[in-house]
Order: C-alpha cells, then sequence, then structure tokens
C-alpha cells in the first residue's frame, strides 16, 4: 500500500513560536542563521499541543557527542493534557558522520516508554510528529480506563 505525498517541504521550514510562559533551553523563537534544530524541537512541543488538545509546560533541548563522532539530538516536549495530566515525549535523532545502512535513527519516548513501533531511519515532520503522539496518547489513555 502507497501512501499520497502529504507533506511538503512547507511542514520542515514553519517557524514556530513559544508562549513566555514555557521553560525552555532554547530561544523561543527562531531568526535568520539560527539552527533548523531548534525550530523543529520547538515545533515538537507546539504540534504535541495543537494535535493532542495539551498545554505547553516546558522543552528541553541537548547536543551529545558520541564516542564514534555521530551527535545525538534530543528534545523533550512536556505538555498538560485538559484535565492537569502531564504529557512528556521525548524525540532522539542521531545525526551522522557517514551516510547509514541501517535504520531506526529518530526515536520517540512517551512518558518514559520508548515507541518502538515509531523508531524511523529519518524523523517526521513536527505536524505529523503531534499527529502520532496525539494518537500515541489517545490509544494509552484509553487502555489505562479499561484497566481500572
Amino acid at each position: 500500500m502507497t501512501f499520497p505525498q502529504c507533506f511538503t517541504r512547507y511542514d520542515w521550514c514553519r517557524s514556530y513560536v513559544l508562549p513566555a510562559h514555557v521553560l525552555t533551553t532554547i530561544p523561543r523563537t527562531g531568526s535568520v542563521g539560527m539552527l533548523g534544530a531548534h525550530n523543529a524541537a520547538r515545533g515538537l512541543l507546539v504540534e504535541i499541543c495543537r494535535h493532542a488538545g495539551a498545554t505547553p509546560v516546558a522543552l528541553d533541548y541537548r547536543e551529545t557527542v558520541l564516542p564514534d563522532g555521530d551527535i545525538a539530538i534530543a528534545a523533550t516536549a512536556t505538555a498538560r493534557h485538559p484535565d492537569g495530566t502531564p504529557l512528556v515525549v521525548a524525540a532522539t535523532v542521531r545525526a551522522r558522520r557517514c551516510t547509514p545502512d541501517r535504520v531506526g535513527d529518530w526515536t520517540l519516548r512517551m512518558d518514559g516508554v520508548h515507541q518502538v513501533e515509531q523508531d524511523r531511519a529519518w524523523p517526521p515532520s513536527p505536524p505529523m510528529q503531534g499527529h502520532m503522539v496525539a494518537c500515541l496518547a489517545r490509544r494509552t489513555r484509553r487502555a489505562s480506563e479499561l484497566s481500572t
């Protein structure tokens, strides 16, 4: 089964702005010459809130140089569901010095649980990440309601 091309380059180049109340380790807005990874991190938080109906709380961005020279880029977005429960999402991408032959360089953790089925060779666009998280959050909440 093939899917039509749903996303355009615009999905990668939107400028995301964080509200003043959000605790963040990067600037709240982008500007010419800033890191695109910062905008993708801001986009993760904004799109999660947009798709899940949540309120943004915090954004943590980190880069770690690995022993092999690759760079691990991690963004942890914290939001609050309308009922007040927290939603913590960590997206990590491994920026390689050489083109890899393997897949799984983008990972997603939600509330501390690695969402293995979402591992990808390349990160989805921020709008798609927000949609994925909202769907996973709904599924997780339904499952917890059924178990109680």
